[in-house]
């Protein structure tokens, strides 16, 4: 049986820990299942679903911790597909309930049952109804919106939320502890059905990454999926020896693996719903221009700028669509964008409507915002004559979205209903609309730039260089299609005067580890004479050091390494030695595309220094790209490698060429992540001197 149909749409349930006695969670959970369509089993204490006749698809379990583990066994002889535990009492307690939550676990999986929890809110399908949840009720179905939360309290605040702004919901669930069932499954099942349009997640840890990252990228194309990812200021860099991992901050690795599958990334649950609001059932924003009607010029003036930090852009209308509004409005109106009608109290039943059609019908604009300041908000006919204006709209297939920015007394909200409930979404003052559009914008944009996964290399099975060969490593980088600047390995000072053809030249000890603060390069060696002197000196603290001609070029960095959660990942950043303090730096799962690897380049605050910027010529980002794929691919197809980190690579007009190369090296297939499954029956269960080569 499919994950998604045992918990949301199960034939037969089971209550276990049911109760007739008021204020026990067993009576909640009676109540709210009261209107399930398919029949219910009350279990009773005392009783054991190994004695309840026929199938179950779905058990709802509220009993003390320390039954649950036996509930999970007799779940697993009698064939039960999945169970949700709303019970406390596990991993979130200590090392005492973590025991307890895997004794759990182990029951669960002498059957085939899938486990939601524990300590979770439980889930709801809003369109069967189901309400298997603590919840204090079900929110109105019948919308595309599915939200999966690890906090149970945004699992229960939905509801209300809801309500307060009429939004309608397909699929609620909180996963509590995650001890079984992953986001990332709930993921895959949700991107295949129909009535989850929209997909929503409120995220504290998700340890299988990739696969939650592999199962969006598939899904953005068609539907959008919104992220709120809680703990990112608690994120540190990660202890490893390459600048490319202690670079990798939790933050920067979900922020790029994100930006890779087209997730929009959100700040808070409000403005995930926000999004979510904005995206479910409306015209996509397909572009940045965004029309607005006011009767408050300053309120107008005010969400412009808001719509600006947003990256939207508030254009001056043409003189034709101006002169045709100008005809609507008062004389001491403006007709310039935002459209400022004044408050003229008597005409905003009819000028609203008739402003927001012109706007959306001109082909100027790619969204347009209503602003319903005070009496316009209470204006019953403004509201009305709105509504239907958006419904003739949707009609005639406009594909312009409207968006509402309601300015107004908390008494008046109800008002507001109207509008909301014809789909027509309303958003608390400016700032809240044009993060709204703002988001919904960034989702337009996102999903065309999705790629599909890039075909994994061929794994290489022939030996790999030992940490400490630098040769051997530009060997292998060379199989992979990474340019090395020439370099010799020389143990005395006259092997290293014998190995330098071209100047000026650079020596630098071997011992690819911080040669900076070791004070180990020397730059600008005119001749033998002074490669052999500057040898010499090296040698005196080092066993061998490298000769290289001096390369010049525009610094950047280059690496790879394997996360825990995530799997192979790349990074790129500007800068040579000044990474670290620039911080500007991207990362994206591996392996990757070229396509992919540019847009990665494009991410970077610096990359106008790449792009060319006055008297310096862009450089080769094709090349630069190339490696970037070629790092990624050396990660995916060599498991002993454990990092990488070319640093600088030297690019210029017609290349990209690494003069600084280190390896890692780590158990084969170390970090790799697992994979989710939409099955019942899955197993579940260095630096180098600016300017060096």
């Amino acid at each position: 049986m499919r994950l998604l149909d045992a918990l949301f749409a199960p034939r037969r349930i089971a209550l276990v820990g049911a109760s007739d006695r008021n204020g026990t969670v067993g009576a909640l959970l009676a109540r709210n299942l009261a209107d399930y369509p398919g029949e219910l089993v009350a279990v009773r204490a005392g009783e054991s679903l190994r004695n309840v006749p026929g199938p179950v698809d779905l058990a709802v379990v509220a009993v003390p911790a320390r039954a649950v583990p036996e509930v999970a066994a007799d779940a697993a002889a009698a064939g039960v597909a999945a169970m949700v535990v709303l019970s406390g009492g596990f991993a979130e307690t200590g090392p005492e309930g973590a025991a307890l939550q895997a004794e759990l676990l182990r029951a669960a999986r002498r059957g085939p049952v899938r486990v939601v929890g524990p300590n979770c809110f439980g889930l709801q399908n809003c369109d069967l109804p189901l309400n298997a949840s603590i919840a204090a009720g079900l929110p109105s179905g019948g919308g595309g919106i599915s939200f999966v939360s690890q906090s149970g309290a945004y699992g229960m605040a939905i509801y209300d939320l809801a309500n307060d702004d009429r939004a309608r919901f397909a699929k609620v669930c909180a996963s509590g502890n995650t001890a079984d069932v992953t986001p990332a499954e709930l993921l895959a099942a949700l991107v295949d059905d129909p009535a989850s349009r929209t997909l929503c997640f409120l995220l504290e840890s998700v340890r299988d990454g990739r696969a939650f990252v592999e199962h969006a990228r598939r899904a953005t194309p068609h539907k959008p999926v919104i992220v709120a990812k809680t703990g990112r200021s608690a994120a540190g860099a990660r202890a490893a020896a390459s600048h490319t991992a202690a670079l990798a901050t939790s933050e920067a690795l979900w922020r790029g693996a994100f930006r890779q599958a087209g997730i929009v990334e959100v700040r808070s649950g409000q403005e995930l719903l926000d999004a979510a609001r904005a995206l479910d059932g409306q015209p996509l924003v397909a572009g940045d221009r965004v029309g607005i009607v006011t009767n408050s010029g300053g309120t107008g003036v005010e969400l412009a700028d808001l719509l600006a930090d947003d990256g939207l852009t508030v254009p001056a209308l043409s003189p034709a669509l101006q002169e045709r509004i100008r005809q609507r409005l008062p004389a001491y109106a403006s007709s310039a964008n935002p459209v400022d009608m004044t408050p003229v109290w008597s005409r905003f039943g009819e000028l609203y409507p008739a402003l927001v059609d012109v706007l959306a019908r001109s082909g100027e604009v790619d969204a347009v915002v209503p602003v319903l300041v005070q009496r316009a908000a209470m204006d019953e006919a403004a509201r009305t004559g709105l509504r239907d204006v958006v419904w003739a709209l949707r009609a005639d297939a406009v594909p312009v979205p409207v968006y509402v920015c309601w300015v107004a007394p908390r008494r008046a909200r109800p008002l507001a209903d109207l509008l909301a409930e014809a789909r027509l979404p309303v958003f608390d003052g400016p700032s809240r609309v044009a993060r709204a559009v703002g988001l919904a914008r960034r989702y337009a944009v996102a999903r065309q730039r999705v790629c599909p996964p890039a075909p994994g290399p061929v794994r290489r099975t022939g030996p790999v260089p030992a940490v400490g060969d630098p040769v051997g490593v530009a060997a292998l980088l060379a199989e992979f299609g990474v340019a090395t600047a020439p370099a010799a390995l020389c143990r005395t000072a006259d092997a290293a005067a014998a190995a330098a053809h071209r100047f000026p030249a650079v020596v630098k000890i071997a011992s690819a580890e911080h040669r900076t603060e070791r004070d180990g390069v020397r730059l600008g060696l005119a001749d033998a004479a002074a490669v052999h002197g500057a040898a010499a000196e090296l040698l005196g603290t080092a066993d061998a050091v490298l000769v290289q001609p001096q390369l010049e070029g525009t610094e950047v960095a280059v690496g790879g390494f394997r996360d825990p959660s995530f799997g192979p990942m790349v990074m790129v950043g500007l800068g040579g030695v000044w990474v670290e303090a620039l911080a500007d730096v991207a990362f994206a799962l591996a392996p990757l595309s070229c396509d992919e690897a540019g847009d990665l380049l494009r991410t970077l605050r610096g990359h106008r220094v790449l792009a060319g910027s006055r008297a310096r010529p862009p450089v080769d980002r094709t090349a630069l790209a190339r490696i970037v794929v070629a790092v990624g691919d050396l990660l995916a197809a060599q498991p002993e490698v454990a990092g990488l980190d070319l640093n600088p690579v030297l690019a210029t007009v017609d290349g990209a060429v690494a003069v600084d190369w280190k390896i890692q090296l780590g158990e084969p297939g170390h970090g790799l992540p697992g994979r989710g499954s939409d099955d019942l029956s899955s197993a579940a269960h260095d630096d180098s001197a600016a300017g060096s080569p």
